[in-house]
């Protein structure tokens, strides 16, 4: 009960302070303000937007010398407090999007990883060790994000190694014929061309967060 009256008191001094040092003399507040904070307090408005809110109220003030009236109220800050209370649940909202989106992925990648080792063809069985590190990796409390990199490049590795020549060769051909590149530009090209194909080919999913 103590550190809520605390917090509360320190809500009503900050507004307070913030408002009364940018209006200037005279320097107490009306009831009528202490209200308005009250009911900023009541809607959940955190300390730190109404702060935001009443700064902006003075730059946006300060910034049309024209119009100048004398501020005699806190009710002056008023849209621009809401303003700011508005923006700060939005980005609540999308940061709360984004986390369900990217605590959604490690459930998607280990779902296609699992499906992948019930399903994998012999010719692919070079890749079974290394699809069971990914799968114990995206099981874990604590997604271990370099490591999934680190096997999504192991993969591409073994499948390039492991492609029959006369398909490297094929592929590389191909693209000799249609790019005007040198020799480490081609082998750069085909490799990921290969690598891709070999994919999509075979659905071999990615297990790497960076790709969903």
């Amino acid at each position: 009960m103590e550190k809520r009256q605390r917090a509360r008191n320190r809500y009503f001094q900050e507004i307070a302070n913030e408002f009364l040092k940018s209006r200037g003399a005279p320097l107490f507040l009306s009831s009528k303000d202490l209200d308005l904070i009250a009911t900023w307090e009541e809607m959940g408005i955190p300390l730190r937007v109404a702060l935001e809110g009443v700064e902006k109220a003075f730059e946006n003030y300060q910034g049309k010398p024209a119009t100048r009236r004398k501020i005699l109220s806190l009710a002056f800050c008023k849209n621009q407090v809401l303003g700011a209370f508005e923006q700060h649940k939005q980005r609540k909202v999308g940061a709360s999007k984004k986390r369900d989106e990217r605590d959604k992925k490690p459930k998607r990648i280990k779902e296609e990883v699992q499906e992948f080792l019930n399903t994998i063809p012999p010719d692919l069985c070079y890749l079974n060790d290394i699809f069971t590190q990914a799968l114990r990796a995206l099981s874990r409390k604590r997604i271990p994000e370099e490591e999934l990199e680190r096997l999504d490049e192991e993969i591409e590795e073994l499948l390039f190694k492991n492609c029959p020549q006369e398909q490297k060769e094929s592929i590389k051909k191909e693209i000799s014929e249609k790019l005007f590149l040198n020799q480490e530009e081609i082998f750069s090209v085909y490799k990921t061309r290969m690598v891709k194909f070999l994919r999509e080919r075979h659905k071999i999913p990615y297990v790497s967060l960076f790709y969903y």
